[in-house]
């Protein structure tokens, strides 16, 4: 078992480097893209950034007319979820690839 702290150290920061790196790369390669999902057959979409933050959400008027209650802010959150479970999901996949 290895118990040099000294080369723990060292090793932790090449870790560390090679982390900021591969999350550079991902953040530039995402830049600008943006994620769009919908709930209640597209009655209410919305869209992310790369980062997961919400840029836009539309919800058709039909939506409005027929959800009753807390329907509606059940489907803005569906679809924000979903969005942001887009976005995230490719950037993990860009990230733990360039660590490799």
């Amino acid at each position: 078992m290895d118990t040099d702290p000294v080369r723990k150290i060292r090793e932790f920061g090449e870790f560390l480097a090679r982390n900021k790196a591969a999350f550079g790369q991902a953040e530039r390669e995402l830049a600008g893209r943006h994620y769009t999902a919908s709930a209640r057959g597209g009655l209410v979409r919305a869209e992310v950034d790369h980062r997961a933050r919400l840029v836009g959400i539309h919800i058709d008027r039909a939506a409005v007319a027929r959800s009753r209650g807390g329907e509606l802010g059940a489907y803005i959150v569906e679809a924000v979820g979903q969005a942001r479970g887009e976005a995230r999901a490719e950037y993990r996949l860009l990230f733990q690839a360039s660590v490799r």
